[in-house]
């Protein structure tokens, strides 16, 4: 079976053109977007913006109409100057672009996608009606625009995740932090995080698998099945928490309940931006004993695939190595798309 289609590589200095499909924080938080754009002309990238990216909705939840947004999108894959499209923001509104997107001319027209969080519906649609591969792990405004400047480790990882003609090695970042981000109090927003929670990965099940990695947080799991008629026989599955007040075993339930999630090859759970390491690896162990109890792929919690920060950049819907001997995730990235 053939894997997706790979974006060509795309090297420091190339064009990167910001859209909004979700939230308009861009125009909420104006020093965070600055912030996030010299982080990457810093890198020597050329950034520029879709006509939408700075609108909002009449509600204020979104980067404007989801025609709008999704103009900006289908934009930036027609423009034959753009190499990357990112992502600004997630929160809400990306799922509305889908019925308004062209999938013949993003696939006349391939680039590298990224997005995070509820942008992962545009990383599935691609995979799903484009068969072309994405990246899920960063924003401009979340990752970027840290407050005392990005985190290395992302900065370092969106750009090897940019160089597809290399295989991508993740492995256990040495920290990270939770603390959060409060978007919508400048002086808080402008503070600096520290990063004093240890980093480190927990193998709930050992072994190896490889196969191609998808998923999303926990609560957005069961509307991507609905919306893309999911079937993840053989993948490896992914999925973290957003928020540190959901019931975890509740959204755990349902995601095992609308998903048969018992033949997969492999569990990739995300650092909880509110528990601590050992604290989530138990209550992820115990859930997995409750409603998976006879699944024996591996199973590793407390990954850098998340809600925390610094993060991975990785491929959507690309194969993925994990290996528990080795304490490692690699993707291979072998299949390029032709200039």
């Amino acid at each position: 079976m053939t894997g997706p289609r790979i974006p060509p590589p795309v090297g420091l200095g190339a064009h990167i053109r910001v859209v909004s499909p979700a939230m308009p924080s861009m125009t909420y938080i104006p020093a965070r977007e600055r912030r996030g754009r010299r982080a990457l002309t810093d890198l020597g990238y050329t950034v520029t913006y879709g006509s939408h990216a700075f609108d909002v909705s009449d509600d204020g939840l979104t980067a404007g109409t989801p025609a709008q947004r999704a103009s900006d999108l289908m934009e930036a894959f027609a423009d034959p100057s753009v190499q990357v499209i990112l992502a600004a923001d997630g929160g809400v509104g990306t799922r509305d672009l889908l019925p308004l997107l062209d999938p013949a001319v993003i696939a006349a027209n391939p680039k590298p996608f990224v997005g995070y969080s509820d942008n992962v519906y545009l990383n599935q649609y691609l995979l799903s009606e484009v068969g072309l591969s994405s990246l899920n792990g960063c924003t401009l405004m979340q990752h970027m625009g840290e407050a005392g400047g990005a985190y290395p480790e992302t900065v370092e990882y969106f750009r090897r995740a940019l160089a597809s003609d290399q295989p991508l090695r993740c492995e256990p970042l040495p920290s990270r932090t939770v603390g959060f981000i409060d978007f919508y109090v400048p002086e808080r927003e402008a503070r600096p995080r520290t990063r004093d929670i240890p980093g480190g990965w927990t193998w709930l099940r050992p072994g190896r698998a490889e196969a191609p990695l998808i998923g999303a947080e926990v609560t957005l799991v069961p509307s991507l099945v609905a919306e893309f008629g999911l079937v993840v026989d053989g993948t490896v599955l992914y999925w973290d928490i957003s928020f540190h007040g959901y019931d975890v075993e509740l959204h755990f339930k349902a995601l095992c309940e609308r998903l048969d999630v018992t033949r997969l090859a492999g569990m990739v759970i995300g650092s909880h931006p509110g528990i601590a390491p050992p604290a989530w690896a138990e209550t992820v162990d115990q859930m997995l004993d409750a409603y998976l109890p006879d699944a024996t792929y591996p199973v590793v919690v407390n990954t850098d695939l998340s809600h925390t920060s610094p993060s991975w950049t990785v491929p959507y819907g690309e194969t993925v190595v994990l290996s528990s001997p080795d304490d490692l995730m690699v993707f291979p990235r072998l299949t390029i798309v032709p200039r």
